[in-house]
């Protein structure tokens, strides 16, 4: 009898460690005063990037047998003002929100999905102004945003090869679906994101473009110890097949102790001579592991014939 309520006692308490669940809330703010150097342009207090200003909120719950079970969702808002940031038309509560199961099969989500996309190649993450995939005027920036009504897969990482595949599945004639595959191991980092289908709900706010666009971005990186360099090409086709843009940036970031020094060069070969380049200096300066203050030079020959600066504070926690 004495077993018996020992064995009972061992399979409630398992039990219930495996039907615990633990709720995470994370985000950051970047925001500065910025000046983007196009004709007539002014200084002003600005909104550096979505994904730095957000906040998270991510649920995990471990169903035993190598099974985890949750919720991942990201609300995103203007630094600059306080309001919603999130994609889609609207001005979506959630930028994404999403329910996932992971196990050694992989992970599978269905939702609002954060899509493959090339900021980690980018000195400035993709936080506006400066950065070479998602600031102003030459953007070399290749998915990254949120798919609606979707459902994705991704692989296991084997030996520094993963893959993921998201696609909407809803009443759009040309659903978006995109396909990423990575390496990452050691210095060496590679990735290609080939995307198909509506233009995306993401970064412009507005209603879905339902058309057959496609886009490809190839991105790779090493990190030499004194340096991380890297170089993007992003190609951009039109309804009927045409190239409608065909970016190349080349960048690197140069870690000095508490400083970074940030460096990158867009060409749009697609573009008129006077407005294909963006060329950005930067130097960011960690106050902590989670505080740093940051400065930028830019010119970009889209956004006009001066040069912009931006001088900037982030926060994460």
């Amino acid at each position: 009898m004495k077993k018996s309520l020992i064995a009972l006692a061992v399979l409630t308490v398992s039990s219930a460690a495996f039907a615990q669940s633990s709720v995470t809330i994370s985000g950051g703010i970047n925001v500065g005063v910025m000046d983007t150097g196009a004709a007539g342009a002014k200084a002003a207090v600005a909104h550096l990037g979505n994904g730095a200003n957000a906040i998270n909120i991510n649920v995990a719950e471990d169903l035993g047998g190598g099974l985890r079970g949750g919720f991942d969702s990201q609300i995103r808002f203007n630094s600059s003002n306080g309001d919603r940031n999130s994609s889609g038309a609207g001005a979506n509560l959630f930028h994404s929100a999403n329910t996932y199961l992971r196990g050694g099969f992989g992970t599978a989500r269905i939702g609002s999905i954060v899509e493959a996309g090339t900021c980690a190649f980018d000195p400035w993450a993709c936080t506006g102004g400066a950065s070479l995939q998602a600031g102003v005027g030459v953007s070399a920036l290749a998915g990254a945003g949120s798919i609606k009504q979707a459902i994705q897969y991704t692989t296991p990482t084997l030996n520094g090869f993963s893959a993921n595949y998201t696609t909407s599945v809803s009443s759009r004639t040309n659903e978006r679906q995109t396909l990423g595959i990575n390496f990452a191991k050691g210095p060496l980092a590679l990735t290609v994101v080939d995307i198909k289908g509506s233009g995306n709900s993401a970064l412009d706010g507005t209603a879905i473009t339902d058309t057959a666009t496609s886009q490809r971005g190839m991105a790779a990186s090493y990190n030499f110890g004194v340096a991380v360099l890297s170089v993007t090409n992003t190609v951009s086709k039109a309804v009927g097949g045409a190239t409608s843009a065909d970016i190349t940036s080349i960048a690197a970031t140069v870690p000095m102790g508490a400083y970074t020094l940030l460096a990158g060069y867009n060409k749009n070969d697609k573009a008129a001579a006077n407005a294909d380049t963006k060329l950005a200096v930067g130097l960011n300066y960690a106050l902590s592991k989670r505080t740093t203050l940051g400065a930028d030079l830019m010119k970009v020959e889209a956004a006009g014939a001066g040069t912009g600066f931006v001088v900037r504070a982030r926060h994460t926690f």
